[in-house]
């Protein structure tokens, strides 16, 4: 092991909200839909999920200038029981459509004990924790969750054929401390950490995949071979079975309660074209059940009691949670925000592109062994 320098550049959040909503906007959304994208894509980075934030710019504005999505507007409304909404995303950015609807939520809770929202139609929605987050800072208990009836990469457990999409699942719960934030996925990694690896020409670090012959693999190369390989479910080879089955409930929220997914896109149907993905938002009030106090108490006792059990040898201990997510932001927020080493070099053509010029970076100088 020998000491060496790496340099990272550092950014101002502010500064990377303002050239990203302005790329945006000159593509073409509206202003308030662009500063919506620029808002949630850089509180992924600042919570340090690098790989659901500004990481998506190239692909979100692909999309912009080819005409599939959305550049105005909000969802239409399909049904609405008062608790019970099934809203139609018209494929407008994912970010303005989950704000739209926590916004649309809050305002029913109090009238309404708890508040779910389905969304068909949706474009991609980034990182699932920003949003949840919102909720659980403002005392609500928050579940959310995607899936994409036009993709399929993760293979049912016992299965190598792709059938399924990622299905990522977060749950924001307030405590009396911050937020427990889970945001985990249905699969074993996620289509943005392959793509991220198989351009730096790497191998993921465990076989998270499996080639079209049926043999795990940690090569990114086998999900794009022709038949495809696939990604496993979460719990790999041997507990798979658990991601399978969250996989599945994932589906029948998003794609079941939005009432239509992979059956209507596979026969051909036109009643709710399934383009794009599904979305499932559910709202919860804990002042309509045993109190906002003792919620808070209870999950903040929960999380502590957890973070006080003794670790595993040599470990670092228990970390719960959304624990590193709120180490990371208030570490960016006094320092910057660090972003990968990619992330600019595949922004800068896009801001190039538009004439918008680059975020000052600041950087700084780290020893790490290697």
């Amino acid at each position: 092991m020998v000491d060496s320098e790496t340099t990272t550049a550092r950014y101002l959040a502010e500064d990377l909200r303002r050239c990203t909503a302005e790329l945006f906007r000159q593509a073409g959304l509206d202003d308030p839909i662009a500063a919506a994208v620029a808002e949630i894509l850089v509180m992924a980075d600042l919570l340090g999920y690098d790989t659901h934030g500004l990481q998506f710019v190239p692909a979100y504005l692909a999309d912009v200038e080819a005409g599939r999505t959305t550049t105005s507007g909000e969802p239409d409304i399909l049904k609405d029981s008062g608790g019970a909404l099934l809203l139609d995303g018209r494929m407008l950015p994912g970010q303005w459509l989950v704000l739209r609807a926590l916004a649309l939520a809050q305002q029913r809770l109090g009238a309404q004990a708890m508040v779910s929202i389905a969304i068909r139609r949706s474009q991609n929605i980034s990182c699932l924790a920003t949003y949840v987050k919102r909720a659980a800072d403002d005392g609500l208990l928050a579940l959310l969750t995607t899936s994409s009836p036009n993709n399929a990469v993760v293979a049912p457990h016992g299965g190598r054929s792709p059938r399924l999409s990622t299905n990522p699942i977060a749950i924001g719960i307030p405590t009396e401390g911050t937020p427990i934030l889970i945001d985990t996925s249905a699969s074993a990694t996620t289509n943005r950490r392959i793509e991220r690896a198989r351009r730096g020409g790497e191998r993921l670090p465990q076989p998270w995949l499996v080639d079209n012959s049926g043999r795990l693999s940690d090569d990114p190369e086998v999900i794009y071979d022709d038949p495809p390989g696939a990604i496993l479910p979460a719990g790999g080879q041997d507990m798979g079975h658990k991601g399978f089955a969250l996989a599945l409930f994932v589906e029948a929220l998003t794609s079941g309660l939005a009432g239509t997914g992979r059956a209507a896109m596979a026969e051909g149907g036109d009643d709710g074209d399934p383009a794009g993905s599904n979305v499932f938002l559910q709202l919860i009030d804990p002042a309509a059940f045993g109190g906002t106090e003792a919620f808070r108490h209870e999950t903040g006792f929960l999380a502590e009691i957890c973070r006080g059990a003794a670790p595993l040898a040599g470990g670092p201990g228990v970390r719960v949670p959304g624990d590193r997510a709120h180490q990371a932001m208030s570490r960016q927020r006094t320092e910057c925000v660090a972003l990968h080493p990619e992330i600019m070099q595949r922004m800068r053509p896009c801001l190039e592109k538009y004439g918008i010029a680059l975020p000052k970076a600041v950087s700084y100088t780290s020893r790490h062994k290697s």
